[in-house]
């Protein structure tokens, strides 16, 4: 359930905290929110794309933004350059570099070792 501040039930957006141009997302699960501003709460969602966001108490497969601030959240991929609040991850991108730089050392290795054997061996 994707709310919009100019929903029509009374409420008057100049009264709420959220910007004029935020999504706000309570207790609900999606599969894609792609926004300039979200805010979700205690919800499930499978993959946020979204400039400047808020996430509290939620689970989140994948989330993508420019700046993320989080609140008791579990992502499994977290790519973001900036993020505040406690968030739990499989990958965030300092592991993911991390590992990339990993495979590549690795593969650079393996690669010398055959080389060498290659020399070595007749």
């Amino acid at each position: 359930m994707a709310l919009d501040p100019a929903r029509g039930d009374g409420h008057d957006p100049a009264d709420s905290d959220i910007p004029e141009s935020t999504f706000a997302i309570e207790r609900s699960a999606i599969r894609r929110v792609t926004a300039e501003q979200v805010d979700i709460a205690r919800s499930a969602v499978a993959v946020a794309t979204f400039d400047r966001g808020t996430i509290r108490q939620s689970d989140a497969g994948m989330v993508v933004g420019r700046s993320v601030a989080v609140d008791e959240v579990r992502v499994g991929v977290l790519i973001s350059p900036v993020v505040r609040g406690e968030v739990h991850t499989l990958l965030d991108m300092r592991s993911a570099v991390a590992i990339g730089f990993g495979m590549v050392l690795g593969k650079l290795f393996v690669s010398a070792v055959r080389a060498l054997a290659r020399k070595l061996l007749p």
